[in-house]
C-alpha cells in the first residue's frame, strides 16, 4: 500500500497523504461535498485511494472518478463542476410551477396518496445527466479509486454496497431514489430506494478493503437537534431526516464496537488488526447545510449551490490546516464523542 511505500522510502508522516473518503447523502446540500473535494483535489500532497458515497454521495463519487479517470486531479475538479452546473440547469427547469419540483413538495406534504401517479413516464433528469457525463463501462475498467455505493432494497431495509464492477447507471439512480417522488429502480429483479435509509454512507467497506487506513467522513446531514415537525409534511420530512441520520450512527455503533473488541483481544485476526488501527477523520458541514431552507435539499438553485460550494471549499481548507499532520499518524475525530455513542 502507499502508506508502508512512503513509510519505507522515508516519506511517512510527509506532505504525501492519502485518504479514502466516505460522503454522504443529502441531495442538492451535496454541494458542500463538491466545495470540500474540489479543495482537497487541489492540494498536490493529497491522493485518494477509495471512496464510499451515497446518494448525492454517490453522484460525487462517480464524478470525481470519472474526471480523474480522463485529466487527473483537474479532469476530476471539471467534471465535478460540470455535473453540478447540469443539476442545477435541471432545477431551473424542474421549479416551473406545475413540474416535479412542484409535485415533490405536494408528495411531501401529504397532499398525494402516491407521489409518483403524477409522474407517469417517471421522469428523472438526474438519467440525462449521468448518462451524459459518466461512462459507467469506463468506470468498471478503469476506475482511479475503489468505490462503493449504497442502496437501500425495498423487500427488506437492507443496504446492498455496489463496487467497481457492478458500477451502471440505474446503481446510481438506486442510491438516489427517494420514495416520495421517484418509482424504485430495479436491479437484477430487486427493487431499490435511496441508499441514505441503510447506509449513509457505508463505511466498513472502506475500512476493510482499501489500502490505507485513514478515512475522511464528509457529513452533511445532522444527527440530532432536529425540531419537533407541526404538520403532516413536517412530520414526512423528519422521518425520512431520521431514518438518513440513524443509518450512519448504528454504522458508527457497529464499528466502535468492533474496535473496543479488537483493541481488548490479544490475538487479533486480519480484520480485527485493520479495524483496531484505522484512522478517522471528519469535516462537518452540518453547521452550513442546517441554516438552509427547509425543502431546500429538493431545490438546487444555483446560488446555494455555489454558496455551499464555497462553504465546503472553506470547511476542507480549515481541516488541512488543523488536521493535516494527524493524516497517516492518528485520528483527528473521536467518532464516539461527535455522534453522542
Amino acid at each position: 500500500m502507499l502508506e508502508e511505500t512512503l513509510n519505507a522510502l522515508g516519506l511517512g508522516g510527509s506532505r504525501y497523504k492519502q485518504l479514502n473518503l466516505a460522503l454522504q447523502g443529502g441531495g442538492a446540500h451535496g454541494a458542500y461535498t463538491w466545495g470540500v473535494l474540489d479543495r482537497l483535489l487541489e492540494d498536490d500532497g493529497l491522493s485518494f485511494d477509495t471512496i464510499s458515497g451515497t446518494s448525492a454521495g454517490a453522484v460525487n463519487a462517480v464524478a470525481m472518478a470519472q474526471g480523474y479517470m480522463e485529466d487527473g486531479t483537474q479532469g476530476a475538479r471539471a467534471k465535478l463542476e460540470s455535473v453540478w452546473k447540469a443539476i442545477s440547469k435541471a432545477g431551473d427547469f424542474l421549479t416551473v410551477p406545475g413540474t416535479s419540483t412542484s409535485l415533490m413538495n405536494w408528495a411531501m406534504n401529504g397532499m398525494m396518496m402516491m407521489p409518483f401517479d403524477p409522474n407517469p413516464l417517471d421522469f428523472d433528469p438526474l438519467r440525462k445527466i449521468l448518462k451524459d457525463q459518466i461512462d459507467f463501462a469506463a468506470l468498471r475498467e478503469h476506475s482511479p479509486f475503489g468505490l462503493y455505493i449504497a442502496a437501500t432494497q425495498v423487500s427488506n431495509g437492507s443496504a446492498r454496497i455496489f463496487s467497481n464492477e457492478d458500477l451502471s447507471l440505474e446503481v446510481i439512480l438506486a442510491s438516489t431514489c427517494l420514495p416520495f417522488f421517484s418509482k424504485s429502480v430495479v436491479i437484477d429483479g430487486e427493487p431499490y430506494w435511496d441508499g441514505g435509509f441503510s447506509a449513509n454512507p457505508a463505511i466498513r467497506p472502506v475500512i476493510f478493503q482499501s489500502n490505507t487506513n485513514d478515512t475522511l467522513l464528509v457529513q452533511i446531514s445532522p444527527v440530532d437537534g432536529f425540531q419537533l415537525p407541526s404538520h403532516i409534511g413536517g412530520v414526512r420530512t423528519h422521518l425520512s431526516h431520521l431514518s438518513f441520520s440513524q443509518s450512519l450512527r448504528r454504522e458508527i455503533e457497529l464499528i466502535e464496537e468492533g474496535r473496543d473488541i479488537s483493541q481488548s483481544s490479544i490475538a487479533l485476526n486480519g480484520k480485527a488488526r485493520r479495524l483496531a488501527r484505522h484512522r478517522f477523520h471528519l469535516i462537518d458541514g452540518t453547521a452550513v447545510t442546517s441554516k438552509q431552507n427547509p425543502g431546500s435539499e429538493m431545490t438546487p438553485d444555483w446560488s446555494m449551490l455555489s454558496t455551499l460550494f464555497e462553504e465546503g471549499r472553506r470547511g476542507a481548507d480549515q481541516f488541512l490546516g488543523d488536521h493535516r499532520a494527524a493524516i497517516q499518524r492518528t485520528s483527528s475525530i473521536n467518532l464516539r464523542e461527535h455522534f453522542r455513542i
